[in-house]
């Protein structure tokens, strides 16, 4: 006889998911999946003046801001005809790259790799396994044998106080968990770094659209001027940190992404 689980909402995304799956003998033999995709914005936005649009439509998301609003802006100019001046553009550009960047890691890490990486386990790693493994993959300064023996005392502060805080509610243990201890470890101090990592990277967006999520956008432009001699603008030191923080970025993508 079979039985049928199902999931709904399917919180990883937001929760406008709904996993249906029957399962005979201890085995999935069939599934479906369902959303509602309607999220409403076109009703709220209808009747608006055009140039206030991208605010709203920009909240379909808190994780993927930016996309929807910078949308909303360029259908607007190319209804209008309006050509916006090259650094605007220049400036978009740099925002919408630097969320490209966030989107993937954030993503990865922290919207669905718990569901493959065994917190738990990883207090079983070897230190010194986990940091040969490491740097098998790349030359990340920070894959250590000491730095994942610090990484191992923190989650076994998390797991003794009985307090799991952000790691709570997963399935530790289950025998579907298939990665060994140490490539355990590495992925929680990964998930550790990712989360120090996008606090960083969304200064981009803060330096250019004032502030994450949900940066400022103009129909025409940009709000932010450049001037590289004025204290309160785009100044040579904001744009000098956009180059250190999209650096970093890129360097964490690189090497332990």
């Amino acid at each position: 006889m079979s039985e049928r689980i199902v999931v709904d909402p399917i919180t990883r995304i937001e929760g406008h998911l709904r996993i249906e799956a029957e399962i005979k003998d201890g085995k999935i033999v069939d599934a479906y999946s369902s959303s509602t995709m309607v999220r409403g914005i076109e009703k709220i936005v209808k009747g608006r003046d055009p140039r206030d649009v991208w605010a709203f439509v920009q909240r379909t998301c808190g994780v993927c801001t930016t996309v929807h609003a910078l949308a909303s802006v360029r259908a607007v100019e190319d209804a209008l005809e309006i050509v916006i001046p090259p650094n605007a553009e220049m400036v978009r550009n740099i925002m919408a790259g630097s969320l490209y960047m966030h989107d993937h890691v954030v993503h990865f890490y922290h919207l669905h790799a718990l569901d493959w990486v065994d917190v738990v386990n990883a207090l079983q790693a070897d230190p010194v396994k986990t940091s040969e493994l490491a740097q098998s993959l790349s030359n990340w300064p920070k894959s250590s044998p000491g730095y994942f023996s610090d990484i191992k005392k923190r989650i076994t502060k998390f797991v003794e106080s009985g307090q799991l805080g952000i790691f709570a509610n997963g399935y530790w243990g289950h025998p579907q968990m298939k990665l060994p201890a140490e490539a355990n470890l590495m992925a929680v101090a990964h998930y550790l770094e990712a989360l120090e990592w996008q606090k960083e990277i969304v200064k981009v967006h803060t330096i250019f659209g004032g502030k994450n999520p949900h940066p400022n956008y103009l129909v025409g432009g940009m709000a932010c001027a450049i001037n590289t001699e004025n204290p309160g603008g785009l100044n040579a030191e904001r744009l000098a940190m956009v180059g250190k923080l999209i650096e970093q970025g890129k360097n964490f993508v690189e090497q332990v992404y």
